[in-house]
């Protein structure tokens, strides 16, 4: 099977050697663990082998996710300026956002071979939102259309969106998912990530006071693969752990792993 190397030292070798490609996997654990580093690392290292990425931010919108990047010394806007990176800032303040269309038209022009979506919570929280198509498919009209400016500089990359009127079914006649369950919207972005031929990062939340893996309950089960992030103060001692819980395809190197942040990012110890 071919793999994707992460390039996060110490974590290829406990999954066989990378991420099986193609496969949607979760990064879950509770704020200031670890997540998005997690996941930023993973589409830096990529570039840096030749395989352009995406990063889809619902998080992060005034650019925190940048400010986390350079303390590792990442410069994501020569990545960008390059090709290599493209950064999907979605508007939180916009009706009827088709978020599928806007990631799929980004993989093609960058011909991403890596995605993180960051995240799940976010996205589920804004249910009402987006338009969630229920299927891909059919003509190239796009329900919301996603216009660049000429100028491409990161600074300058705006999008525009025209909003879709209610309707059942969008210009290319798909049916859209009109009800209001996470975990039914879970399953549905999982899904349509699967379709776009990248190998994705899914970032969710876990709560300290649950006993759920994850916020939703759901995606632990719909992902691919799933890795925890933990952090636990004793005293005046913080310790981070993680644990790969799950890989399809995959024989895991089990167990509880400590990590921490290293001058290039996370390092497994």
């Amino acid at each position: 099977m071919e793999r994707v190397k992460t390039g996060i030292p110490g974590f290829d070798k406990l999954i066989e050697g990378g991420v099986p490609k193609g496969f949607n996997v979760l990064i879950s654990g509770t704020p200031g663990t670890g997540k998005t580093i997690f996941g930023l690392q993973f589409l830096y290292n990529g570039a840096k082998q030749g395989q352009s990425g995406i990063y889809v931010s619902l998080d992060a919108s005034d650019g925190s996710f940048r400010s986390q990047a350079e303390q590792f010394g990442w410069n994501l806007e020569k990545l960008e300026d390059e090709g290599k990176l493209s950064i999907v800032e979605v508007p939180l303040d916009t009706l009827k956002v088709n978020i599928f269309d806007m990631i799929e038209e980004e993989v093609a022009e960058v011909k991403a071979k890596r995605l993180v979506f960051d995240s799940l919570a976010a996205f589920a929280i804004n249910i009402d939102q987006f338009a969630i198509p229920l299927s891909l498919g059919g003509e190239a009209i796009r329900p919301i259309s996603l216009v660049k400016k000429e100028n491409k500089t990161p600074e300058d990359k705006k999008y525009r969106y025209e909003v879709m009127p209610s309707m059942d079914r969008d210009p290319k006649g798909r049916p859209f998912y009109s009800g209001t369950s996470d975990k039914r919207i879970t399953y549905l972005i999982v899904n349509e990530l699967a379709t776009l031929g990248t190998t994705n990062i899914v970032i969710t939340g876990t709560s300290r006071e649950s006993e759920q893996s994850t916020v939703d309950g759901v995606s632990e089960y719909a992902c691919d693969g799933m890795v925890a992030l933990r952090s636990l103060t004793i005293g005046e001692t913080l310790s981070r752990t993680l644990e790969v819980k799950k890989m399809r395809c995959t024989k895991i190197d089990g167990g509880i792993k400590s990590y921490e942040f290293g001058k290039s990012g996370i390092v497994i110890e």
